[in-house]
């Protein structure tokens, strides 16, 4: 038992809802128990959010330049050049992706071994529910 749980449902049934009805559904999914969550590795962080924000920036900075555009254009009644606005906002998502990175990759080089270190000296009191490294403070 590891407190993990897979489980599928099928359900279906007929009703009157002013009308004859009929439905079905199926689910599935994964059930996890508060102890197993708590007891549970530290995670490492997902790169996914960077790589999406690198990979989409081009349509990204086309949209914010859009509205910059028609905003400067209602409020200040002045035209900006597009092409300044796109490369700016361009430019500035890629800092912001790469920044991302950069810094999911600090944390799983740097921060996330030590965690893993300290997940794997400590118990579990089946007494009292609590996680402890021995030797350590309580």
């Amino acid at each position: 038992m590891s407190g993990l749980s897979q489980f599928s449902a099928v359900t279906g049934g007929i009703g009157w809802t002013g009308s004859p009805a009929i439905g079905g559904a199926w689910t599935t999914g994964t059930s996890q128990t508060q102890l197993s969550a708590i007891a549970a590795p530290p995670p490492k962080k997902s790169y996914r959010n960077g790589l999406v924000l690198l990979f989409l920036s081009p349509l990204l900075a086309a949209i914010v330049a859009e509205a910059a555009l028609l905003i400067a254009q209602r409020v200040f009644g002045t035209t900006l050049i597009y092409e300044h606005l796109a490369t700016i906002s361009f430019f500035g998502l890629e800092i912001g992706a790469i920044t991302l990175l950069l810094r999911v990759f600090a944390f799983n080089k740097n921060i996330w071994p030590r965690l893993f270190r300290e997940w794997q000296m400590s118990f579990l009191c089946r007494r009292c529910g609590r996680i402890f490294i021995p030797g350590s403070a309580l």
